[in-house]
């Protein structure tokens, strides 16, 4: 598993709270979130000495004409702020900083930003399986698309090494024509950036860097006599390979690329500083050239941050803070984000560029298919109108589904996404903590009109196994908190617990294992924290929701069918060793299985996720 720390200077929540930018004394805080479709805003502020969530303001991101300008989206969306508070924050174009007597005007301003695509990232030269696998751990947690390139000569000596048979070695015919395929991809892809890996006992030795950084002088000269009037280095390269190659490649890129060296990529100790890397690569090169960009930065003292990257650190505090594992799960409208974090430091960060439910949710289609997302619909539906349905959404992805139809074809979308996402997290680590907790955000989720429908998107795609609890942060502060913490740990911690996690779920049971449909799957026996108690016998391939409310404790105590198990082995009994909480649904059993399959019998599925559904009281 990928354990990633702190970056240099990044700290958790956890620090002192004394430090940051003036922020001990700090009475109010405006955090603005701009992402893809839709700039959040928040306002903290104190109340009876803690800081809470005083009001929120949304408004379309303003990054395409006609306004062009990232700081409109985020001004809109202060100005509603301003109409339900009666405050005023904006004057002429700038924060009203610090604030004032009379109450106008905020002390803080703060900014995460996940608009303006990912950064398309070749990799180039001595490019195998395992570089391949360690620069997609490295760029996992980040809004980064990788295209793997290999040089054609690096190509060619690996398929002579793992032949005997000389018919099948590369000849110089074919090593010309696969280089012309990658100058022919290089203008297909406009890639904003390049790394260069490969060490010099490789299978080609330093003529695979040679061809990475000769690909990349081709392809600059071709672009300069197409824009004459372009005067800047059309790449920015970041080295990683062999050290002793380094000033000759960075000769050979004179002029066609931006050189930054970094360590040499050969095993995970290096995944941190060159996540770093790309990082700061993704910030100059998507997020500084947003419209507006250098206006929002004039409010803050601090820079933005991207939007993941603060959810990464919020995420990691809770775990090691609560000595829990933790994941979270983000769905955008160009984005799907799941972090899923261990108490003993483990972490798995998956940005999955380019699989939302707004403007990218046809790659979702693209992806898997009109099939896959109808499984999860409880009516008949045509491929023709599931096409219709996401093509318009792509068009105007801020617009809201206005039927329940419309609304269950939404949340299959966003099924497709989550399942999307967790598949490629478990492409990232072979190890996999069971969930204590589930956070979920993200407008698709945040604005269900039933909680019980995000617990089932989330048990649907997720599957997590044993017993785990749900919330759903329906006020989408918890991307924003980890950049709050970075200034202001103690807001990011008070707003945490009493405004960004209070819409509990509820705890889940999911017993696994050899499951038979219709038998009895688990014996819940419940004892409520008023002396009540209750046994409920769950049959396999059910779901069930036993009474507990918010603010409503309960212990528990399993009996398991011989064969299933509920996280201590087949068969064998737990009883939970603390009060559970409970939430706006309930205590829900979920004995359908895992992995979760679905009926093949379109009726028979049909009936089932009805039946699921109001057994959620959906």
């Amino acid at each position: 598993m990928f354990t990633q720390p702190f970056s240099e200077g990044e700290q958790g929540p956890a620090y002192d709270q004394n430090q940051g930018q003036n922020t001990a004394n700090a009475g109010s805080l405006l955090v603005a979130d701009v992402g893809s479709v839709f700039t959040k805003v928040s306002l903290f502020g104190l109340v009876e000495g803690q800081y809470r969530l005083m009001a929120r303001g949304e408004a379309p991101t303003t990054v395409t004409p006609p306004q062009e300008d990232i700081l409109q989206g985020v001004i809109q969306a202060i100005h509603s702020i301003e109409h339900i508070t009666g405050r005023r924050f904006v004057n002429e174009k700038q924060v009203l900083t610090p604030e004032q007597p009379n109450g106008d005007g905020v002390d803080v301003f703060i900014a995460t930003i996940s608009a303006g695509g990912s950064l398309r990232l070749l990799v180039l030269g001595g490019v195998d399986e395992t570089l391949e696998k360690l620069v997609d751990q490295a760029v996992s947690g980040l809004y980064a698309e990788i295209y793997p390139l290999p040089s054609p000569s690096f190509q060619a000596a690996r398929a002579s090494s793992q032949t005997a048979n000389p018919q099948q070695a590369w000849s110089r015919e074919r090593i010309a024509q696969e280089w012309e395929r990658q100058v022919s991809r290089l203008r297909e892809l406009h890639p904003q950036g390049a790394l260069i890996v490969g060490m010099a006992q490789g299978p080609a030795g330093p003529h695979a860097l040679q061809e990475a950084c000769q690909l990349l002088a081709v392809s600059a000269r071709e672009l300069k006599q197409q824009n004459p009037a372009l005067t800047s280095a059309p790449y920015s390269v970041i080295y990683a390979g062999a050290p002793q190659y380094v000033e000759a490649s960075h000769r050979l890129l004179a002029g066609a690329a931006d050189f930054t060296r970094a360590e040499p990529l050969t095993s995970q100790a290096q995944l941190a500083s060159m996540s770093m890397a790309v990082g700061q690569l993704h910030e100059q090169k998507i997020i500084q050239r947003l419209p507006g960009y250098t206006s929002l930065v004039a409010w803050t003292e601090t820079p933005p941050v991207a939007t993941a990257t603060s959810l990464s650190s919020l995420i990691r505090f809770l775990a090691q803070h609560y000595s829990m594992n933790v994941t979270a799960i983000d769905v955008g409208g160009a984005t799907t984000t799941v972090m899923i974090a261990g108490e003993q430091g483990e972490f798995i960060p998956v940005v999955n560029a380019g699989i939302g439910v707004g403007s990218s949710i046809s790659a979702i289609l693209q992806k898997v298919g009109w099939q896959r997302v109808a499984r999860w619909l409880p009516f008949t539906i045509s491929e023709e109108e599931i096409r219709q349905f996401a093509l318009q959404h792509m068009t105007h992805a801020e617009s809201v589904p206005t039927s329940i139809r419309d609304l269950q074809i939404m949340q299959a979308f966003a099924r497709e996404a989550m399942i999307l996402t967790m598949e490629e997290a478990k492409k990232t680590s072979g190890l996999w903590p069971d969930s204590d907790l589930i956070l979920a955000t993200g407008g698709v989720l945040a604005h269900v009109p039933k909680f019980s429908q995000a617990a089932m998107m989330i048990l649907d795609a997720l599957q997590p196994k044993g017993v785990t609890s749900l919330v759903l942060d329906r006020t989408m502060l918890i991307p924003q908190l980890g950049a709050v913490a970075a200034v202001a740990p103690l807001t990011a911690v008070q707003v945490n617990e009493n405004d960004a996690v209070t819409h509990r779920l509820g705890a889940c049971v999911i017993p696994f294992g050899d499951l038979k449909p219709g038998e009895l799957a688990v014996r819940v026996g419940v004892e409520y924290s008023n002396g009540r108690q209750l046994d409920v016998d769950v049959m396999a391939g059910s779901m069930e929701v036993i009474p507990l409310g918010m603010n409503e404790q309960a212990l528990l105590t399993l009996y398991p069918a011989p064969g299933v198990d509920v996280g201590l082995g087949p068969g064998e009994r737990a009883r939970v060793a603390e009060e559970i909480d409970g939430g706006l649904v309930g205590l829900i059993i979920d004995a359908r299985g895992r992995p979760l399959v679905l009926p093949t019998n379109e009726l028979e599925r049909q009936a089932r996720l009805t039946q699921w559904m109001q057994a959620l009281g959906g």
